[in-house]
């Protein structure tokens, strides 16, 4: 008979609500040369420095960003920077290809160790002598098919150099979506409340439960006014 016991969990006064994280990655193919290896290594880092900071919550607290130096060049890299972004309670992917890769053995092995419903931006340069658009393309055609949406964001950095920065349209473009995947997981299991939801009896009065459940996560709470 197992000695082992259940473990009771640590008492909560009060629920906190979801706080979003972001993570950065980059996939990669194991073939490539180093600097290409290193300059893609650096982008993931420049990303992540360009969202840091510039997404904030309401109250003006900056959202968390955090990025993985492990290009993910297979399966085994998909599960070592999926756990570390578990570790990290992370909630928002942002995958940032240089060159091109494989996309089942990369992104799409990574994003299945995560809920359906996490939002994931590709943010790609548009050329480069191993080109990461050819393979943000891919791999969001591949991840679209099998019905996840995912959104893809075609911007600018250099072609050359070991230290590319993004244009700032690039950088305005992953903000803006940034800020969309934070409303997005925070609102996911909160709660609205409704007064008179069904006034009239019309339609367009009614509170779409359902619809509202499965977009956004949202519950309604309804108090009749009646």
């Amino acid at each position: 008979m197992s000695s082992s016991k259940a473990v009771c969990c640590a008492e909560i006064k009060k629920a906190s609500p979801r706080v979003p994280v972001i993570g950065v990655f980059a996939p990669c193919d194991p073939r490539i040369d180093e600097d290409s290896r290193t300059r893609a290594k650096n982008i993931v880092a420049m990303v992540a420095d360009g969202i840091s900071g510039q997404v904030v919550l309401p109250d003006k607290t900056p959202v968390a960003v955090v990025y993985s130096s492990v290009l993910v060049d297979s399966e085994l890299q998909a599960d070592i920077v999926a756990r570390q972004f578990q570790q990290a309670d992370v909630n928002i992917l942002v995958c940032a290809p240089d060159t091109w890769a494989f996309p089942q053995l990369t992104t799409i092995s990574l994003l299945q160790q995560f809920p359906a419903e996490t939002p994931l931006n590709i943010t790609c340069g548009n050329s480069g002598p191993k080109p990461g658009v050819v393979y943000a393309h891919a791999v969001a055609g591949a991840i679209s098919q099998y019905g996840k949406m995912v959104h893809l964001n075609v911007g600018n950095w250099p072609d050359t150099g070991l230290k590319p920065q993004m244009s700032k349209p690039t950088a305005t473009a992953l903000i803006d979506w940034c800020y969309a995947a934070v409303t997005a997981v925070a609102l996911r299991g909160r709660r609205v409340m409704v007064f008179g939801h069904d006034s009239m009896g019309m339609e367009t009065a009614l509170a779409h439960i359902l619809p509202t459940r499965n977009t956004y996560g949202i519950e309604v709470t309804r108090l009749d006014m009646k």
